[in-house]
């Protein structure tokens, strides 16, 4: 049954994350940090906001430690961190790309070697855990919280007047 578990929770990540990549693909640099409005959450942004929480989710596993970049990524792109129309604030979008493309990988990989015992864990993080309380929990909210910003990236795109993208979870 685990397996089934895991499969079905990598296929939904999985799904997730390229349907993010795609919708940030074609954005152009020098534009990727533009606001319609004050506070808008940017691609740049965004991105940066779903690796911080990648490379806590590796910790969270016991993958490997946080990174000393944490604390970076944490100040320009934790929750509390207000998204600014300064690319020079921020790492560059294909940098970003690039990262959630190998950060994902390993996440899968972390994933796919999971036991029953492993998911039914509880959640190490104090504040995660009064929401999420086991790492099953977790994934979970972490394919919500990706469709979340995905779909900030569509509204995103749709008001700085790039067109819509294919669904990454409907078929050809």
């Amino acid at each position: 049954m685990t397996g089934d578990v895991n499969e079905a929770l990598i296929w939904a990540l999985e799904s997730a994350r390229r349907h993010t990549l795609t919708l940030a693909g074609d954005i152009p640099q020098d534009r990727a940090c533009q606001q319609s409005v004050t506070g808008e959450h940017h691609p740049v942004w965004i991105l940066g906001h779903l690796l911080l929480g990648d490379t806590y989710l590796l910790s969270l596993l016991s993958v490997e430690p946080l990174s000393e970049e944490f604390p970076i990524l944490l100040s320009r792109y934790g929750p509390g961190a207000s998204p600014l129309p300064l690319p020079d604030r921020y790492d560059a979008l294909p940098t970003l790309v690039e990262r959630l493309k190998l950060i994902g990988s390993r996440r899968l990989e972390a994933i796919r070697s999971m036991t029953g015992a492993d998911l039914t864990r509880p959640t190490p993080d104090p504040g995660l855990a009064r929401a999420q309380p086991t790492i099953s929990h977790h994934l979970h909210g972490l394919v919500c919280h990706e469709g979340y910003h995905a779909g900030q990236l569509s509204a995103w795109r749709r008001a700085h007047g790039l067109g819509p993208k294919r669904w990454a979870f409907a078929p050809t």
